[in-house]
């Protein structure tokens, strides 16, 4: 996978690769690291999504997170290591965890199933999306919401360019009122959570500052 600085904004391939860096969250966020994958980040895999992050402006954030896979080398025990730090953050008692549902930030403390999460699965419903049988998660888990912004980025990058205005319009309003608004607390929360590795809290931090950069793109006139 090939970097171009030269990639203008809001051009068909920006928005892939919007897709693309939002499907990678989702993905690390819906389980746990496995030895393929940790294999992989070990081998540079990932420098190619981290230089595209890096070139949209996030290139402190991108480092931190080269610098938590660099770490990956320090763990005696690397996968068992992050598969117990991703419990302890995503899997605990969400009272005392970094639970990653909307419904825990944008409501009672600890609360699952709320409106987020139904509101969720209606946009999941109208886009006739259907959750894979081993995704057994409520709609509002981070990675779910990854995943369909993920898609709305792929039917933006489908568009001409100049019937941009009105998909974009929809995903302003997602990230605004389904992600934006619980992320900070999320990832401030991972950030409090004692673990091994920084890995997860610093792909948070991430998270948070991307959607909140693609918001402020989102609304650019």
């Amino acid at each position: 996978m090939k970097t171009d600085t030269a990639l203008p904004i809001f051009s068909h391939e920006y928005w892939q690769r919007q897709a693309v860096l939002c499907q990678w969250f989702a993905n690390l966020l819906i389980k746990e690291l496995d030895e393929p994958a940790l294999t992989a980040y070990r081998a540079g895999d990932a420098a190619p999504l981290l230089g595209w992050l890096s070139e949209d402006g996030l290139g402190q954030e991108a480092e931190a997170l080269q610098s938590a896979i660099a770490g990956f080398t320090l763990l005696e025990h690397p996968r068992l290591e992050l598969a117990a730090d991703f419990a302890t953050l995503f899997l605990s008692d969400a009272r005392h965890s970094a639970a990653p549902y909307a419904s825990c930030y944008l409501g009672e403390r600890g609360s699952f199933m709320k409106e987020p999460a139904q509101r969720m699965a209606e946009r999941l419903r109208n886009a006739g999306v259907i959750l894979p049988a081993d995704v057994n998660e409520p709609a509002d888990h981070l990675a779910v919401m990854l995943d369909y912004l993920a898609g709305a980025y792929r039917q933006l990058s489908e568009q001409p360019l100049t019937a941009q205005s009105e998909p974009l319009t929809g995903i302003s309003q997602f990230l605004q009122e389904e992600l934006c608004s619980w992320l900070p607390a999320f990832s401030q929360r991972c950030l409090q959570t004692p673990v091994v590795s920084p890995f997860y809290p610093t792909l948070t931090q991430l998270i948070n500052n991307f959607c909140r950069q693609r918001l402020q793109e989102a609304n650019r006139d």
